[in-house]
């Protein structure tokens, strides 16, 4: 995924989206999304930001300066931040040694969720 257009589509498929209703959402043409998912086009600052707003994400992510898909600025609704809390708790809790294998188990399950 080295392109913004393979990113939209990465993420789209994520939040299962198809092209039309998210071109519906960022206002713009299903021809228009077409040739930013195929990269003939680029989308301008304006449209950049809807896109990374609707698929949650960043516009960093979207032009590939970074490979952290998820927006660290999204607002949590209150279910998220309280499983947020209980695993945060529920980890401080372990010993030293189980922190290292939730890390790992982490590690890999995040590698595995990039590959898709």
């Amino acid at each position: 995924m080295n392109t913004i257009g393979d990113r939209i589509i990465n993420m789209r498929d994520t939040l299962n989206i198809n092209q039309k209703t998210l071109a519906g959402k960022i206002n713009v043409t299903s021809a228009t999304m077409c040739k930013y998912e195929n990269n003939i086009n680029v989308p301008n600052a304006d449209i950049l930001k809807l896109l990374a707003d609707t698929l949650n994400t960043t516009t960093d992510y979207l032009t590939c300066r970074t490979n952290i898909k998820h927006n660290p600025y999204r607002v949590l609704d209150e279910v998220e931040k309280k499983i947020d809390i209980d695993l945060i708790n529920l980890v401080l809790e372990l010993s030293y040694e189980d922190k290292i294998k939730i890390i790992e188990r982490a590690t890999f399950l995040k590698e595995l969720e990039d590959k898709v």
